[in-house]
């Protein structure tokens, strides 16, 4: 007997994109904790910044469209401290990310100044060469 993905509700589901009617509160906390999984998955040192900074921005946006009676008291107390700490996440990987930056800058100035301190007098960019392309002027008239 043969099986196919549609004899299985979960394995058919899986294969279908994931489409979703959220509310808007519901799509923004989605997006947070998708940010967040991309986040806690290791992206790129470059990207880690700018995803703790939207993180910070989401949670901020969850916490001033759910006041009220859609969230309590220390609800917003706790996303607002996540925001705390995601807002500092985001300046130490931002920090961390120019340093490195400047770091590779200079290895790049440095590896350039060693080049140019080894680089034959002949060849020198502010030096004019010995070899001219045509005779000297007294010799064509």
């Amino acid at each position: 007997m043969s099986h196919n993905a549609h004899s299985h509700p979960e394995t058919a589901s899986a294969n279908q994109d994931e489409e979703y009617l959220l509310s808007e509160q519901e799509a923004v906390l989605a997006a947070t904790l998708a940010l967040m999984t991309g986040f806690a998955h290791g992206c790129c040192p470059a990207h880690k910044g700018p995803i703790a900074a939207k993180v910070a921005d989401q949670l901020s946006a969850l916490v001033h469209s759910m006041q009220g009676p859609q969230l309590s008291c220390d609800m917003q107390a706790l996303l607002l401290r996540l925001r705390t700490r995601w807002t500092a996440a985001a300046a130490h990987y931002a920090e961390a990310h120019l340093n490195e930056m400047r770091s590779d800058l200079r290895s790049q100035a440095d590896a350039a100044a060693a080049a140019a301190m080894h680089m034959p007098a002949a060849a020198s960019p502010t030096q004019t060469p010995d070899v001219l392309w045509h005779a000297p002027l007294e010799t064509l008239q």
